[in-house]
């Protein structure tokens, strides 16, 4: 009851501010409450000396005229005592931050001496201006009503820059219209923030006594609620930014619209030049990749509801040839960008332990159905004495051989395709693979192998006009296997055949044999059983965050038989509050989370530097692989940096590096009574009979493999993919137990979020349903849900609705799918 009576005691204080100055001073858009960094330091000073604050957007021009309004108690922002409109005295309080004044010129204009700037401001800081006058009494300061007005005559060369609070720039400038203004970087002032009311006996009263807590506030407490406000997404695009963001898809747009108009009134000389334009070497179409997939998506999307609509089969035909026609753009498109990255120099090989039989075994599949199509025969040829366990970049290695058969089986009408693969020992853990692809198909003149690794070029147009291609494929090998310090050799023979070939050296991980490789990869993909953990570390204590529970389970399961103790938390919010309880030597961050994301859950652990989780290492778990993102996330404060999909392997090697040697103990070096006692305690009785056992048991039973086999035959899921990620057969089943029972929770957050509008969250959420449905290889649900994530990071709410009921349909049949496990 006291309580109550002390807060109905306490005086209410009102305030006049500006409310143009995000993140500083602003209106909430969605509590209509003026909020931001200033509001937030005055009202804790206002708190602790006994006032309640309530602040009021001021209708003066100005804060000059604002002083004279007796309806205010006080004002702020003011950047020193000044005179009101009328002439009075003012006084402020002590400073409640110190606020960098920052000048802002178009595109790093050289600036002039301070003596002879002309500088451009708001009305609103009227005050600001008579103080930095008084500073400076050479700057010609002119005072605009408006930010629009000001850029305007910042650019008409009325003003030589901009000055305002580097803070609101920083708001201000995500403006996409206001990409070419530059922060200056060799003018910056630093201004006082303070609130002032007229100098009377009244408001000398109150300012003493915010001024005695103001003493109080400390540095760290300014910092906190700095960065609360400049680590949030306050800028929302309007209309028109989306319309300036997109203003050259625009300008395409209509001159595609140009071109289909003058070709329907049948402007032969129009069609010419747009012919010409279409066959030209561009580069236009590479950096606009991403731009393009978007309506191309759309397209087969609305092409697709067309043929299941409509009963007409004429128009089911012409639905059907538009989403044909529109998969193959996507096609060539997606082989531009690859050829764009490698062009750009983005490309950067992998150096990862590998199976060489899992890699034939991947090829293989892709190709024999091809040859199969076309009646060709198709032979691999491959050493059976052939290390299996290699290191280096599997993905590029498989690119270089697809793209090499596939061309094989392409230009072969009739015959076959061969691959051959031998090796020569060169050191005591390299060899080097030869490797070659031969065909009986329709050669090269002689005269066209100059031109054969020129990208867009194909060879003998007229006569191969049908054969679908970009002309890239070759172009792009080349480029790899010059990364590799390898290059590709060619025979060939017009109307004979061809025959291509390369050197590539490799280490190797394991001297075991290949054998019968097709063998060998079933067991590479299924042979967990036997798996032993590299380490134990029974006293390290491990914190993974992320807004995935399927992600969070995997990493446990990963993780288990190294007896680390591993807690979980599905929010940043929920690791603070885990984190200020419990001292953990590693923490596994996710990047992309709601409200929360990795980078921002780091500044708040860093930001106490006697936490007692400020020194424990942090490592960043993201699937954003492309250049320069690992340096990105090592520059923000992360000691490391772990790649998804995280298998068990690489998450042991990691963690590895960073747990002191003391703390590590030998798998074999654990007795038959640690083990059963550490079974028993986490009661998993049938485990430690598998464990403790000299034979090597079935991992699941015969009956629930057999339905794993079928779902797999269906193209449902993947056992090499799930069994990767899950780190066992039997954790397998459990994921895809977890995903079956996650899947009417999960489709009504998606409905919901979807219903609401709340697209950030939607994009999240379908993010994380599309790493769950990679995990257990459900690689049509992956590539939905991958593609509204796409539309929703690019806000394209039409794609979503469109393609929203089909995704969350195909995910709702995998609690049937799935029931029999």
């Amino acid at each position: 009851m006291s309580s109550y009576y002390a807060a109905a005691a306490k005086k209410t204080l009102t305030v006049g501010v500006p409310v143009d100055r995000c993140p500083m001073i602003y209106v909430d858009s969605k509590t209509d409450k003026i909020v931001g960094i200033g509001v937030d330091l005055l009202s804790e000073v206002g708190e602790a000396a006994g006032y309640k604050m309530r602040f009021k957007a001021i209708k003066e021009e100005n804060l000059k005229a604002a002083l004279d309004n007796r309806d205010y108690d006080l004002v702020m922002p003011l950047g020193s005592t000044i005179t009101s409109a009328s002439g009075q005295q003012t006084i402020i309080t002590d400073s409640l931050v110190e606020t960098p004044m920052t000048l802002v010129t178009v595109n790093k204009q050289a600036l002039p001496n301070f003596n002879n700037i002309k500088v451009g401001m708001l009305k609103s800081q009227a005050g600001v201006a008579e103080s930095l006058k008084q500073t400076l009494p050479g700057i010609d300061i002119t005072l605009y009503e408006n930010v629009p007005e000001c850029v305007k005559m910042l650019k008409a060369g009325k003003v030589d820059a901009l000055l305002h609070n580097s803070y609101v720039w920083s708001y201000i400038l995500q403006k996409p219209s206001y990409s070419d203004l530059t922060i200056h970087p060799s003018a910056v002032i630093s201004m006082e923030f303070y609130a002032g009311a007229v100098d009377t006996p009244e408001s000398r009263k109150i300012i003493e006594k915010l001024n005695s807590d103001i003493a109080n506030l400390t540095d760290s407490q300014r910092q906190a609620v700095i960065l609360d406000y400049t680590t949030r997404k306050l800028y929302r695009y309007g209309f028109f930014d989306y319309l300036y963001e997109y203003r050259f898809i625009l300008v395409i747009f209509v001159i595609v619209c140009g071109v289909w108009l003058f070709e329907n009134i049948k402007l032969k000389k129009a069609y010419e030049i747009a012919e010409e334009a279409s066959k030209a070497k561009t580069l236009f179409l590479a950096n606009m990749s991403h731009e393009i997939r978007t309506p191309i998506n759309a397209i087969m999307g609305m092409g697709e509801l067309v043929q299941r609509e409509t009963a007409d089969k004429k128009i089911k035909q012409y639905a059907f040839n538009i989403c044909s026609s529109a998969n193959s753009l996507l096609y060539l498109v997606n082989d531009i960008l690859d050829f764009s990255r490698m062009e750009a120099g983005k490309m950067k090989l992998r150096n990862d332990p590998y199976h060489l039989s899992s890699l034939l075994n991947d090829v293989n599949m892709m190709i024999v159905e091809r040859a199969k199509s076309k009646g060709i025969v198709y032979n691999p040829v491959v050493d059976a004495n052939i290390p299996d366990g290699l290191i280096g970049d599997e993905t590029r290695l498989k690119q270089v051989l697809i793209n090499l058969l596939t061309n094989g089986v392409k230009y072969t009408m009739a015959g076959f395709v061969e691959l051959n693969i031998s090796f020569k020992k060169i050191e005591s853990n390299c060899i080097d693979l030869y490797i070659s692809v031969k065909d009986s198909g329709i050669g090269m003149k002689q005269e066209e192998l100059n031109k054969l690794f020129k990208a867009f070029e194909r060879l003998d147009e007229d006569k191969n006009k049908t054969i679908e291609g970009t002309g890239l494929g070759m172009s792009i090998v080349k480029q790899i296997l010059d990364a590799m310090e390898s290059n590709l050799k060619v025979k060939s023979e017009y109307g004979v055949g061809s025959e291509f070939s390369f050197v590539v050296r490799q280490k190797v991980a394991n001297w075991g044999k290949i054998g019968e490789y097709d063998k060998i990869a079933e067991e590479v993909a299924t042979g967990q059983g036997n798996y032993c953990p590299s380490f134990v570390a029974p006293g390290v204590k491990i914190l993974a965050v992320d807004d995935n529970e399927l992600n969070l389970k995997v990493i446990t399961g990963l993780l288990e038989k190294t007896r680390m103790t591993v807690d979980t938390a599905l929010s940043g919010k929920i690791a603070l509050g885990l984190l200020s309880k419990t001292k953990y030597d590693i923490l596994l961050i996710d990047y992309r989370m709601p409200k929360m994301d990795g980078v921002e859950l780091l500044k708040h652990i860093k930001y106490d530097a006697d936490g007692i989780n400020y020194y424990s290492v942090c490592i960043i778990l993201t699937a954003n692989v492309v250049s320069g993102v690992r340096e990105m996330f090592i520059n923000a404060g992360f000691d490391d940096y772990l790649e998804k999909p995280v298998n068990g392997k690489r998450l042991e090697d990691m963690l590895k590096k960073y747990i002191h040697p003391d703390r590590i103990i030998s798998p074999a070096s654990i007795t038959q009574s640690e083990n059963d006692q550490r079974n028993n305690t986490v009661q998993k009785d049938d485990e430690s009979s598998a464990d403790n056992s000299d034979e090597n048991p079935s991992i699941v039973s015969a009956d629930t493999m057999k339905k794993l086999k079928e779902l797999q035959n269906d193209r449902y899921i993947s056992i090499k993919s799930g069994v990767e990620y899950a780190g066992a057969e039997t954790l397998f089943v459990d994921t895809l137990r977890f995903f079956r029972a996650n899947v009417d929770k999960k489709s009504a957050e998606l409905e919901q979020l979807l219903n609401s509008n709340n697209i950030e969250d939607y994009a999240t959420k379908v993010h994380a349903l599309k790493s769950s449905a990679r995990m257990i290889g459900a690689k049509d649900l992956s590539e939905k849900a991958r593609l509204l994530e796409e539309a929703g990071l690019n806000g394209d709410l039409d794609y979503i609705k469109e393609n929203h009921d089909e995704m969350l349909s195909l995910y709702r049949q995998y609690k049937k799918i799935l029931e029999e496990l």
